[in-house]
């Protein structure tokens, strides 16, 4: 589970192996996308295709919209009691793309 709500169903935690799971096999589907742009000799910019994708998975909306519908509860963004952390874990992996 990604996300662990609390006993009174108003505020969820993400949980950091299986969302830095999560993140790894996103950071695989880049690195296999990479792979193939080198072997056409295409150019790209690993830093720009790995926020890209952050931006477009809308992580932490698509958690929070996971987890109201299968709880039938109302969270909202400012209900991650973790956020801070899980956006570091986030630019964390967005680091190692700017290397690259």
């Amino acid at each position: 589970m990604i996300a662990t709500l609390n006993k009174s169903k108003t505020a969820l935690s993400i949980n950091k192996q299986d969302f830095k799971a999560a993140l790894t096999k996103i950071g695989a589907a880049i690195d296999k996308q990479i792979a193939a742009l080198k072997k056409n000799k295409q150019s790209y910019d690993a830093s720009e295709m790995a926020r890209e994708v952050i931006v477009e998975a809308n992580i932490f909306e698509t958690i929070i919209e996971g987890v109201n519908e299968a709880e039938n509860t109302n969270l909202k963004l400012v209900d991650i009691t973790n956020l801070e952390s899980a956006q570091e874990w986030i630019d964390e992996f967005l680091e190692k793309y700017s290397e690259k």
